[in-house]
This record gives structure tokens, C-alpha cells and sequence, in this order.
């Protein structure tokens, strides 16, 4: 039988109550991460997810399966074995951040926490990378370890469950049960085997990008199609519905019978409009939809402000949605403003917006302040970075 996320929850917390492991149910909550190969894995055993009419469901013997796993794992928390975890490293390449690895993720977390303890006590004169006594980074205790990011508790599971509490330190190695550290070898081989299936393009097998690039949602839940096969199953977005209103087609025209129009890729998801005049900018994929919520990095994408005169008030007011509009002004904050003789870029942020001015709160190493941009000299911002977008495209629009 299908249930709901909602009732797998319950089942799950029922079925694992007297779990000797600290378990994270809600994870069967995040459908969001059917993205990844159309399961969530807890422990050792991956559920399906199932779409319908735009609802995800779960097998109730699947649930059940790895709620009753959990719940009679054999967990000796006398027996411990050493814990290997690699050197922190700033930079991972593509293949190596999707690939499954737990070990790296406790160590990620570890360097997190420390990271931001250093910026929230404003530490500079400190290496913060240095690793302590205690085996953690930045003096960290473990108890800030353990806590750290605890508004997030949804990120900082691996397999369903809460490893930080269970680490221990020899004084030289970190120690996890040994039964635990066998389950999470097997969840990190299953886990890498789903993610090199959902890479396969189902036209023409072709295995896609490690991270997903080629996964498209789609109204049975998400298939891989690369480039080639979408083009042919798709049709590119010409600009035609350029000046309609995103509520007059919502509901009469799908968007993911067209190609993604800032990729031309993947399948489109959504139609993307401008939220401040309702015009629509065209269709776009998921990940398209995601990354523009990335402020100033979307703006930076080349096409992205091309896409966004899409609207066609924006175009003819040669101005941005708001939220676009605070982007380029923190950016040119960020590039032009400096405290005294100190050389750094000042970390950015809006305070308050009236009708008159803008009020942004600046910070550096060693000190904060305020500045005030006037709304007519915020508009000149946004219009001469939109003239150049235009001006920039001009060679190529006339080719």
C-alpha cells in the first residue's frame, strides 16, 4: 500500500522508538531529495519514492523494512574501531562532492562549526583550519560540535541518523561503534550505486554528470535525459509568450513540454516570471529555478540578465525586480567601499528600505558601519548594470 510522507513518518517513529541509534525521521519528509535517484535511504534500505498528480507516496513495506532494520540493529556502543577521516579540503572536484562519503561529510561538519564560531566571535588572528587537542578544528569543543547548526537539523544526518553524539576521541583516532560504522559503509555503497543508475539517460544510456544535471522533474517523479534527448523530446522556448501575464497561461499551458530556456538543456519545470509586474520570462528547469534565487552568482550567469528583461516592464523601465536591485547595489558596495587604508572587501547587507534610501550595514575585520544610498542614485545603479548587459549582448543579437 502507498502512504503519504506524513504517515511513513509515523510509522517509522513508531516502528523505531526503542532504536538504540540517535534516528532523524524527518528526512522522510524532504521529497525534495528524490531529485538525487528517486530514493531516500535510511540505514541500509532505500525507499522509493512514487509520484502521482504531483503527491509523493512511499511503500508501506518499505517503510516498514527499514524502520524494523534500525530497530534491531545489533549496536554495541563497548565496541568502537578507528575512524579514519580524510584532510579537510577547501575545494572538491564535481566527481568527487557527488560521490557518497560520510566520512568527508563528518569532517565537512567539523570545519563548518569551526568556520562559524570563527566569524560569530570575530576572530582573525587565529588559523581556525588548526586542529585542537581534542581532535576538532578552530577550539571547538564537542559540545559545540554536537550542537552546531542545530536550526538545520534536516542537513546533518548521513543514512537517516545523527552520527556527532556518537563520536568519541582516543586522544589520537576518532572511535564510532563498530556495528554503526559497518551500517554507514553499506548505506554509502548503496547510496553510490543509486546515484551512478539515476547519472544513466533512459533515451540513450549515456551516463550524465555526476550531479545530477541531466534529472528533470516531471509529473510521474524525475528521469535522466541528456541534452540530445530532451532536444528531440522538447521543443525550444522561441520567446513567443513574451509580454503575457504568468496568471492568464498558468494553468492553460505546461511548461515542461519545453526545453529550458536559460540552459536549453533539460526539460523545463515552471514558468519563470517576474514577481514584481507578473510578466512571464519564459520556462525553466529545476535547477535554473533553483540557482536564481543565488542573488548576486545568477547575475554573473551570462544570458541571466537578459533573461530577467524578459519582463517586459523591466526592460522598458531598464530596471531589475527589487530583490535583484538590492543584488547589484550590495555588489557595488562590496567593490567600492573600504574602511580606512584596510584593502579587504566589507561583508554587505540591507538594514531597511524606504521610499528615499536604502540603508546597508558594511563590516570588515576590524570594524562596522553603515551606508546610506539615496533611491534616485540606487535606480542610476541598477540602470547603467542593465545598459551594459544590453550594450554587452548587442554583438551577438545582431550576428
Amino acid at each position: 500500500m502507498l502512504i503519504s510522507p506524513k504517515s511513513a513518518h509515523a510509522a517509522f517513529t513508531d516502528l523505531t522508538r526503542n532504536c538504540a541509534l540517535p534516528l532523524m525521521p524527518d528526512v522522510l519528509l524532504r521529497t525534495k531529495l528524490f531529485r538525487h535517484h528517486g530514493h531516500i535511504v535510511i540505514g541500509d534500505v532505500a525507499l522509493r519514492g512514487y509520484k502521482h498528480k504531483a503527491r509523493w507516496t512511499y511503500d508501506e513495506r518499505d517503510v516498514r523494512r527499514a524502520g524494523r532494520a534500525l530497530a534491531e540493529a545489533p549496536i554495541d556502543f563497548t565496541d568502537l574501531v578507528e575512524v579514519q577521516l580524510p584532510e579537510y579540503r577547501d575545494h572538491l572536484g564535481r566527481e568527487e562532492w557527488g560521490r557518497p562519503d560520510w566520512r568527508r561529510q563528518l569532517r565537512s561538519w567539523m570545519y563548518d562549526a569551526a568556520f562559524h564560531k570563527k566569524y560569530r566571535e570575530r576572530r582573525y588572528d587565529e588559523d581556525w583550519r588548526k586542529i585542537g587537542e581534542n581532535g576538532l578544528p578552530g577550539g571547538l569543543t564537542m559540545t559545540e560540535f554536537i550542537e552546531a547548526r542545530s536550526d538545520m537539523p534536516h542537513v546533518h544526518n548521513i543514512a537517516g541518523t545523527k552520527p556527532r553524539g556518537l563520536l568519541s576521541w582516543s586522544g589520537q583516532h576518532w572511535l564510532l561503534p563498530r556495528a554503526y560504522v559497518q551500517l554507514l559503509d553499506r548505506w554509502e555503497h548503496l547510496e553510490a550505486d543509486l546515484v551512478s543508475q539515476a547519472r544513466i539517460c533512459s533515451g540513450c544510456g549515456t551516463q550524465g554528470p555526476p550531479l545530477g544535471d541531466w534529472r528533470t522533474p516531471t509529473a510521474n517523479g524525475y528521469v535522466t535525459l541528456c541534452p540530445p534527448c530532451s532536444g528531440v523530446a522538447y521543443q525550444g522556448y522561441q520567446g513567443h509568450l513574451r509580454g503575457a501575464l504568468y496568471e492568464s497561461l498558468r494553468r492553460t499551458m505546461r511548461a515542461d513540454d519545453y526545453l529550458c530556456r536559460l540552459c536549453g538543456q533539460s526539460r523545463a519545470f515552471t514558468w519563470d516570471h517576474c514577481h514584481d509586474h507578473g510578466y512571464v520570462r519564459g520556462p525553466l528547469c529545476a535547477s535554473c529555478n533553483t540557482f536564481e534565487g543565488k542573488g548576486v552568482r545568477f547575475l554573473r550567469r551570462e544570458g541571466s540578465v537578459l533573461h530577467l528583461l524578459e519582463c517586459r516592464a523591466c526592460l522598458e523601465q531598464q530596471t531589475l525586480p527589487r530583490r535583484f536591485r538590492i543584488d547589484v547595489i550590495r555588489n557595488h558596495l562590496e567593490e567600492t567601499e573600504r574602511h580606512g587604508c584596510c584593502w579587504n572587501h566589507p561583508d554587505v547587507w540591507e538594514l531597511e528600505h524606504t521610499n528615499d534610501v536604502y540603508r546597508f550595514m558594511l563590516a570588515c575585520h576590524s570594524t562596522r558601519w553603515t551606508k546610506e544610498v539615496a533611491a534616485a542614485e540606487a535606480a542610476d545603479l541598477v540602470r547603467a548594470f542593465v545598459q551594459r548587459a544590453l550594450t554587452e549582448a548587442l554583438p551577438r543579437s545582431t550576428k
